[in-house]
């Protein structure tokens, strides 16, 4: 392996770990997260013709990475559903990761180098986050590309460094600045070490084309929304001291779950710094400012430790630049075997690891997106969501974001913030909710308000339950799941319709028991009735003099009415096997029942 200059030998390695990273990446399989599926929306939206919005009304830039949308939208415009999109960009930009590094050492590959890319590719980070649909592959992709380009600049600081250099040398570190808004971390740290490693004031050449780029990215925020901050960085950059101890134990645990590669890049960084390794450096102070970083921005919520892609990228640019030969023993070997196993077995069972595995809930949110879609599409009710990823991609409804990630009111009138609260997930202010009238709510995909302050302050809240009542939704495609949402009552869009005669009441408001679920049958919600399963519903605030009776029409289900005070309770039966209702019909002073 001491030559891997062979065009036969480079393919072959490239072929052995795309395999084993695409084997990875299969393994979280079908992990997606509710974040991409806000850059998938926008990205939609955009390839439609509608902008990089993600609903009606002012624009708000509610994404973080816009040439990860743009690179979406690409997609969706050559006939790739978006989804799709992402996971073949991920896996496709992981594999360039990979191969950069074999290029890289391609004249001088040694056991070391494949050994330290063989831990990266099977890292749960590249793995689970080369299908997961954000980012992190781009990411990934750039960085190795902005390493060993800045080795160039950094092996030729005692001679004349062509202008050239510098530029050709900045290109993927300028994109990083519109990947992500924090990619400028790494345009700053990699000028920064050039200055402090002897290369001069031409160091600061490098930063041209990123500094372009920043602010044509920041000119144009200004045009099209009106802001010099994304809404994704008034919501979650805030400076605590919880957010701090957070991302320091983030941070902590992360490191753990990339052992080897942090504890080895930490020795190598020390040798590096002893024996004045300065191509070995350049990384490590990569890693280091983006760990400090994480630890002031309160780390990450998401599964498999996502932050933690451009350091496992970083890892191994320090391990095979400052560990190039590795003496094969048996005592080496056996002490690999065991490495191999500690790594295996943390990355399959860390905590975090095993929750990419096992997150299925956006998928789930699908089958009841669907369900949407189908009853209320034509009449694009208002959707308030806390996950403003799945429900908004797949319903295509209106929406609005409970977290204010989406919603420059809420970006900006936070309410009675929980500092204490997942970064991002901290936003609460119900009165603003309540003044917007939604039509539907939904609190995560599942429609549990548990674990999110907003959430938990509408669950109890007088106007919110004399507004709203929950309906169990059960949908079919492409399996069966069952959600539960909130209705607006007096919705002009889906609710109870009252006049000075009738009350013309949608039968998913029958909800008194809990077996009763909302379905859709061509293309009309409704709910089945069955000698086993009534159906029933309280309604209050009703006049006392008021009597109410079905209106006349057929008699089946039986509809039987009893009036208490100014409660009116509505139940419904049948002796058939089942019967589909859509809409319960009451006046004043009949005799007859109709249900349509």
């Amino acid at each position: 392996m001491r030559n891997m200059h062979s065009s036969s030998k480079l393919i072959s390695a490239f072929v052995l770990f795309s395999a084993l990273l695409f084997l990875n990446a299969m393994l979280y399989m079908p992990f997606l997260s509710d974040d991409a599926l806000i850059s998938a929306r926008y990205a939609t939206r955009l390839a439609d013709g509608r902008g990089l919005t993600w609903t009606g009304g002012s624009p708000v830039e509610g994404y973080s990475n816009l040439l990860w949308v743009l690179l979406t939208a690409g997609g969706v415009l050559a006939g790739i559903d978006a989804v799709h999109t992402v996971r073949l960009l991920g896996i496709a930009l992981m594999v360039c990761f990979a191969l950069t590094v074999l290029f890289v050492y391609r004249k001088r590959a040694s056991a070391v180098h494949m050994i330290v890319l063989l831990f990266a590719v099977l890292s749960a980070p590249l793995g689970a986050w080369a299908v997961g649909g954000l980012e992190q592959p781009l990411i990934a992709a750039l960085l190795a590309l902005s390493v060993p380009l800045v080795w160039r600049i950094v092996d030729n600081r005692n001679t004349d460094t062509p202008v050239s250099m510098y530029f050709s040398s900045s290109v993927p570190l300028a994109l990083l600045c519109i990947v992500r808004c924090d990619g400028a971390v790494f345009t700053a740290v990699a000028v920064l070490f050039l200055l402090f490693t002897g290369n001069g004031k031409r160091s600061l050449l490098l930063a041209v084309l990123p500094v372009l780029v920043f602010f044509a990215q920041l000119g144009f925020r200004l045009e099209y929304y009106g802001d010099y901050l994304p809404n994704t960085a008034r919501i979650k950059l805030h400076l605590s001291l919880y957010g701090v101890l957070s991302g320091a134990k983030y941070v902590v645990r992360g490191v753990f779950a990339v052992f080897p590669l942090s504890l080895c890049s930490v020795a190598a960084t020390v040798n590096a710094v002893r024996r004045k390794h300065t191509r070995t450096l350049l990384p490590a102070a990569m890693a280091l400012i983006w760990a400090v970083y994480l630890v002031l921005t309160g780390g990450d919520v998401f599964p498999a430790y996502r932050q933690f892609v451009p350091l496992v990228v970083l890892f191994t640019w320090i391990c095979a630049e400052e560990f190039p030969e590795i003496k094969r023993t048996r005592r080496i070997s056996a002490i690999l075997a065991v490495v191999f196993v500690l790594f295996a077995a943390v990355q399959l069972f860390d905590s975090r690891n095993r929750n990419a595995r096992r997150e299925l809930w956006e998928w789930d949110g699908r089958v009841t997106a669907l369900v949407l879609k189908e009853a209320f599409g034509e009449r694009e009710p208002l959707l308030a969501v806390t996950a403003a990823g799945t429900l908004p991609y797949w319903s295509e409804l209106p929406v609005l974001d409970m977290l204010g990630l989406n919603d420059r009111y809420l970006a900006v009138n936070q309410g009675n913030r929980n500092w204490e609260g997942m970064p991002g997930h901290q936003v609460c202010n119900p009165e603003y909710i309540l003044a917007r009238q939604p039509d539907i709510v939904c609190f995560n995909a599942a429609g549990v308000p548990a674990g999110l302050a907003i959430a938990e302050s509408l669950v109890v809240s007088e106007e919110f339950l004399n507004s709203y009542s929950r309906v169990t939704v059960q949908g079919n495609r492409p399996y069966r799941h069952t959600g539960v949402l909130w209705f607006r009552k007096n919705s002009t869009t889906l609710g109870i319709a009252a006049t000075a005669d009738s009350l013309i009441i949608p039968a998913y408001f029958f909800n008194s028991y809990k077996h009763t679920v909302m379905v859709v049958q061509s293309g009309s919600p409704g709910i089945v009735v069955s000698s086993d399963h009534p159906a029933g519903i309280v309604l209050t605030g009703l006049p006392r003099s008021d009597q109410w009776i079905p209106a006349a029409g057929s008699a089946e289900p039986g509809i039987d009415i009893r009036q208490t005070g100014d409660s009116l309770l509505v139940n419904l039966t049948t002796e058939e096997d089942s019967v589909f209702v859509q809409v319960v019909t009451l006046i004043r002073e009949s005799f007859h029942a109709s249900v349509n």
